[in-house]
């Protein structure tokens, strides 16, 4: 019976050291439940107790740092599936990432992200980032091999169409089915449920209303869709996918040749690059707002947010709108603020004309049907009436 008490006694004590490295997902910063648009988008905020728990009092600032990325590491590998399955499992309303799902953590996913988790240790900027990919999945090539279809698409294969003598029409001035009565009567909604927040968001930048709600309406339809990939997953792989060796699974049904030998190796270079910077800054970012990068949902290319802000622009323009310190893009206050402060820097001001905001819209997204579809929506909210295209003036 004493031994039996004895082993008892063990596995009590050890589950009470594990318990301030589980860090679950139901309380959010403060010790209060995330918001809804949190669990919509799946993502999960680093808990405050986990730091609490893990530094030590007599811990140096880098040693309590460093114990309390471990301690989240820790608590993160039981749900390191979930994490795997794609952020929207999180959510019930966005599908898995098919990518993600095939490949399950383990010794082979870090035999594949050696090259890059070697790159990531010897940049200064990057330090103790490498911790986050014991719970990745493994790296796969169909991020990249996606992107370098499209740019092989672009580069070599697109050909105007024949010219049969027919007069043709127009090109659409506007996106299809965006500017409509019910998206419309949605964009209306949901500036009267967060009417606190386009108000103060008015006071301190010159970005009316109708033109945010109009732009996070045509980037995610108001946050339902952010993306079915988890961004860090995204990147991470684009990063890795630097060679045509490290890439060869994902070109299936590109009909690369020799010839493209030098544009593919360059192609490869610059993205890969492009991508390793937006991954790091993606994780500085998470790091600094206590997000778990592990199930933050984004788009194929690593864009974040009801606003789909790309990493890079984070520590620029992303703004606390709801004044909690700490950004989360997947808010509707933090997203509409950082908007309208990224509009704000690129030259909006409150005298511009419709030329003037076109341009300005074009910083976000360089497309003149763009910009028109949302100068359009916006214009329909504010006079209540259907419109066709933007105004002239």
């Amino acid at each position: 019976m004493n031994s039996v008490c004895v082993r008892a006694s063990i596995v009590c004590f050890v589950a009470l050291l594990l318990l301030p490295a589980c860090g679950g997902g139901a309380a959010g910063r403060g010790g209060s439940a995330p918001g809804v648009a949190e669990r919509r988008a799946g993502i999960d905020p680093v808990q405050p107790t986990v730091a609490s728990g893990a530094a030590q009092p007599d811990a140096g600032p880098v040693e309590a740092e460093d114990a309390e990325q471990a301690s989240l590491v820790a608590g993160n590998a039981k749900k390191a599936g979930k994490a795997a399955a794609g952020p929207g499992a999180a959510a019930g309303k966005q599908s898995p990432s098919p990518a993600a799902g095939k490949h399950a953590s383990g010794p082979s996913a870090a035999a594949d992200w050696s090259p890059l988790l070697h790159k990531l240790r010897n940049d200064p900027a990057a330090a103790g980032l490498d911790i986050w990919f014991q719970g990745l999945p493994a790296y796969s090539p169909q991020p990249m091999g996606t992107k370098i279809k499209e740019l092989f698409t672009s580069a070599f294969m697109r050909k105007r169409p024949p010219d049969d003598g027919r007069p043709k029409g127009p090109r659409p001035r506007i996106y299809r089915n965006v500017v409509t009565v019910e998206n419309i009567g949605k964009c209306r909604d949901f500036l009267n449920a967060h009417a606190a927040v386009f108000d103060a968001e008015e006071k301190k930048y010159p970005v009316p209303r109708e033109i945010l709600v109009s732009l996070l309406f045509v980037e995610t339809r108001l946050g339902v869709f952010t993306g079915k990939e988890n961004a860090f997953w995204s990147l991470a792989c684009m990063a890795a996918a630097d060679s045509p060796e490290r890439v060869q699974g994902g070109l299936a049904g590109i009909p690369l040749a020799k010839r493209h030998d030098a544009w593919l190796r360059a192609r490869l270079k610059e993205k890969s690059e492009w991508a390793y910077k937006e991954m790091r800054a993606l994780l500085l970012f998470c790091r600094d707002n206590r997000i778990n990068p592990l199930t933050v949902p984004g788009s194929v290319y690593g864009a974040i947010g009801i606003c789909q802000f790309m990493p890079t622009n984070l520590a620029r323009y992303a703004d606390d709108g709801d004044g909690d310190g700490v950004v989360n893009l997947f808010s509707e206050a933090d997203a509409v603020f950082s908007a309208a402060r990224y509009l704000t820097r690129h030259g909006w001001k409150a005298e511009l004309g419709v030329e003037g905001r076109r341009n300005v819209l074009k910083r976000y997204n360089n497309l003149n049907i763009y910009a028109d579809t949302i100068l359009t929506l916006a214009e329909s909210l504010r006079t209540g009436q259907l419109m066709s295209g933007p105004p002239a003036n």
